[in-house]
């Protein structure tokens, strides 16, 4: 029992020591977290906008997706220097740390030798015996006896001492022989990402410049898309306040039954924690007022969020509800869904087909249609957004890592 307390003991010492402290490694954790997040986002990008390369792309587009790359990509090289920072830390401790260590196992190794030949000089059984029979009195016979069963207990400890220190001095050794792969394999992969954002950077202001030469068709286009924005996010407010004045309200809210109530509270409580409308997906235009990519003169107004995601996916509700609308653009077809929560509704338009009707009840998941692939740029986009009574809400702001 004895050797597996001291086993026991060892072990959690080693373990503490092999660890850095506790705050240094949660810095590096989500340091590290964060740049496995951006590398996943890029290949997300890859996936979503690269793919559509041999289809025929405005210069908005290319220019937007490319600013897309290339602000995560600048978000990633800084996060891999702050990583770099934090490992550099953790390095010089673990160097400092060694040395102190390496000193100490010095300093013990000298005076264990001291004892050794201290020990050896007074070895014999006889010696002890002596020392023994030599004494005055009983008393001193046996506080000589405890001297001696001290001294060899110390010895052994010292020993002990001597084989923890170098145990503990070859864990940190092989920590930081770790920890300098793991800075060198950073170095790299930083250099490697902005050799690429070089490449991208290059490729950006070549097409820019293209759109300068261009620059009054493609604004044309900007504010025909931005009118079409206005339009459908016109159309959603007044299905919604046409749904309100039917409830029996008399203000801008809905008059809530107590079973809508609970779901309202229901959706509330789940703030932050939604699932994506989309199984896999990448937001490439978020909510709000935000510069045009090619004009920063120019602002867009965004109802809600963009998603990209892969050909012939399908938007899925992100909470309980009942389906409020099916509205069906008289021009192109575009289909778009409304499902209310309560007083909460949740819009996925750009829907090339829809699988639910006005009125049917659906499950958090559920697929509700088709998401539409543009032919021409071979994108697949989802519009999607949120609404409190006839307030727009920032889908980012209640859906899970959105």
């Amino acid at each position: 029992m004895k050797h597996f307390f001291r086993f026991l003991f060892i072990f959690c010492l080693l373990f503490f020591i092999a660890t850095p402290s506790f705050a240094q490694k949660s810095s590096r954790k989500k340091l590290e977290a964060r740049r496995i997040a951006l590398k996943k986002e890029i290949n997300k990008i890859k996936i979503y906008l690269d793919n559509t390369k041999k289809k025929e792309r405005s210069l908005n587009n290319q220019v937007k997706d490319l600013n897309q790359k290339i602000a995560t990509r600048e978000d990633l090289i800084t996060t891999i220097s702050d990583e770099l920072i934090v490992l550099g830390g953790d390095i010089q401790k673990n160097i400092k740390e060694i040395s102190v260590l390496h000193n100490e196992l010095e300093v013990l190794k000298k005076d264990y030798s001291a004892l050794i030949y201290k020990a050896y000089k007074s070895k014999s059984e006889a010696n002890r015996l002596l020392l023994l029979l030599s004494s005055d009195s009983f008393y001193q016979g046996f506080q000589r006896f405890q001297y001696m069963k001290q001294y060899t207990q110390y010895r052994k400890n010292q020993g002990d001492t001597i084989k923890l220190k170098a145990m503990k001095l070859q864990v940190m050794n092989d920590s930081l022989a770790i920890l300098k792969i793991t800075k060198n394999n950073l170095i790299d992969e930083k250099k490697y990402e902005q050799e690429k954002i070089i490449f991208e950077k290059d490729k950006q202001e070549s097409l820019v410049e293209k759109y300068r030469k261009k620059k009054r068709k493609y604004s044309t286009q900007i504010r025909k898309k931005q009118r079409a924005e206005r339009k459908l996010t016109q159309q959603i407010e007044d299905l919604i306040k046409g749904a309100i004045k039917k409830s029996g309200a008399t203000s801008k809210s809905f008059a809530l039954t107590p079973a809508a109530k609970v779901l309202a509270a229901k959706f509330t409580s789940n703030k932050g924690k939604l699932p994506w409308p989309v199984k896999n997906g990448l937001v490439t235009v978020r909510f709000g007022r935000q510069p045009d990519p090619m004009n920063s003169g120019v602002k867009i107004e965004s109802s809600g969020v963009r998603i990209a995601t892969n050909d012939g996916a399908t938007a899925r509700a992100v909470f309980d509800g009942k389906v409020m609308a099916v509205q069906k653009n008289p021009q192109s077809g575009i289909l778009s869904i409304l499902v209310q929560h309560g007083n909460y509704i949740t819009v996925y338009a750009n829907l090339e087909s829809v699988l639910v009707t006005k009125g049917d009840k659906v499950k958090i998941k559920q697929n509700l249609g088709t998401i539409h692939t543009d032919i021409v740029t071979g994108k697949t986009i989802l519009k999607f957004q949120i609404w409190k009574d006839v307030l727009k809400q920032n889908p980012a702001n209640w859906v899970y890592k959105m």
